[in-house]
């Protein structure tokens, strides 16, 4: 059969030619794609690729935002830009963030195409394709030579590590949702230094510590079957800092803020419960003013839709949340219901007053850098009498110390004017 079919090839000239030709074919097409074989095999072996698109919500962005601020990807030609919002909430309008004080700025990154550039003085390159299908989705594919991935993994990371730390340095403000029985972020505000609030000596570690400690002591309430929940009531008149100790504590500890207010129509007993119980990861609770949800419930406040034993259950019911801290705060502590805030509802009371010698000083520090200054500053004002807010009011106001004390001279409030007369 083999011999006959040899022979056949050897007598047949068109037989013969048909096959050599058929030969030659498949060796053009095969040599055709060698360049491309050749090239597909040195992309596999020593070029290392890393591709991330726009459905990732997060290292996609992060990256983008990242590549404004490295010059060597800002020399480039072709560039695309979007804009990045100050507060990142999908509720509140541009018109009113502006009028916030909001700025939007611009990201500027390479556009579509492919790019060459050095990075830390190592090649690398960029293809950025945008895909049109059932959706628009962006895509970003970076290479570097060799196969080691460390240096696109770096490059990932230090955009990641930027994101954070912009989130991070700012406070996400949570309020009750006007259509649904769950929390909004209404805003993002600017973290808040422990530093800037101003409390009488001692107050500010006491508390502090005491956070640390109920954070650090999971463990030994799970081993006591005690429910993992911290409970805070910070008292005293209007201006003396409660609910900027609150947002600096959230902010020193990288924590939002939900903030209740049990007096708005907007919160009945069934809404109060499903906040609560939904309170976002990493958040403490800031129910405010809570002498004026008793107050108008006294009077049969119609604004009033909540219970007190809708208030009280909700309360408790925080509890079943591990982690959880609340903080009330009240003008007035005399009017609130003993019960409401017994132990195991409230665990750390702190009264907050007036400014006294010592808070003057250190209050006018942060204005004169001089302690001389700031000490003369505390000998003229009368302690006991003012307000952290009315007291950083005048010494914001005031070019130096003698005008801030002229200011507190109008209305007879300086020692030394006080013993004169």
């Amino acid at each position: 059969m083999i011999d006959s079919l040899q022979t056949a090839f050897a007598s047949n000239p068109f037989v013969s030619g048909g096959a050599t030709l058929a030969l030659l074919g498949v060796a053009a097409m095969w040599l055709r794609d060698l360049p491309g074989k050749i090239a597909g095999w040195a992309r596999h072996y020593f070029v290392t690729t890393l591709t991330v698109d726009s459905r990732e919500e997060l290292i996609f962005p992060a990256l983008v935002e990242y590549m404004d601020t490295r010059e060597a990807l800002r020399r480039l030609n072709n560039f695309t830009v979007r804009s990045v919002r100050q507060n990142d909430s999908t509720y509140q309008s541009l018109h009113d963030e502006l009028q916030q004080g909001g700025k939007p700025r611009a990201i500027f990154s390479p556009g579509e195409g492919f790019h060459v550039f050095a990075l830390d003085g190592r090649l690398m390159g960029l293809k950025r394709e945008v895909q049109v299908g059932m959706s628009v989705v962006e895509k970003i594919t970076l290479w570097t030579l060799g196969r080691d991935k460390a240096p696109l993994e770096a490059l990932v990371q230090a955009a990641m590590d930027q994101r954070i730390a912009r989130e991070l340095d700012r406070i996400a403000i949570y309020v009750p949702s006007s259509y649904g029985n769950d929390w909004t972020r209404a805003r993002l505000g600017n973290n808040r230094k422990l530093d800037s609030v101003v409390l009488k000596a001692g107050q500010k570690e006491a508390i502090v510590g005491d956070l640390g400690r109920f954070f650090e002591s999971r463990e030994r309430y799970e081993t006591l079957g005690i429910p993992w929940r911290r409970g805070y009531l910070l008292y005293g008149p209007p201006g003396t800092g409660k609910t900027s100790l609150v947002t600096a504590l959230a902010s020193e500890l990288s924590l939002n803020v939900c903030v209740l207010s049990l007096a708005s129509p907007n919160v009945t007993d069934e809404k109060i419960g499903n906040l609560l119980a939904s309170v976002p990861r990493r958040s403490v609770i800031l129910i405010e003013d809570v002498d004026a949800f008793f107050t108008q419930r006294a009077k049969a406040d119609s604004q009033v839709r909540v219970s007190y034993s809708g208030f009280i259950n909700a309360l408790d019911g925080v509890a079943a949340h591990e982690g959880s801290v609340v903080f009330l705060t009240t003008n007035h502590p005399d009017r609130l219901d003993d019960a409401a805030i017994r132990s195991g509802r409230v665990d750390f009371r702190l009264e907050l007053g007036p400014c006294d010698r010592d808070q003057l000083v250190r209050m006018a520090r942060k204005f004169v850098d001089d302690d001389a200054q700031a000490a003369r500053f505390a000998e003229a004002v009368a302690p006991g009498r003012w307000s952290p807010a009315q007291v950083q009011e005048r010494l914001l106001k005031a070019a130096d110390v003698d005008e801030a004390i002229g200011l507190f001279a109008e209305r007879g409030d300086v020692v030394a004017v006080m013993r004169a007369a």
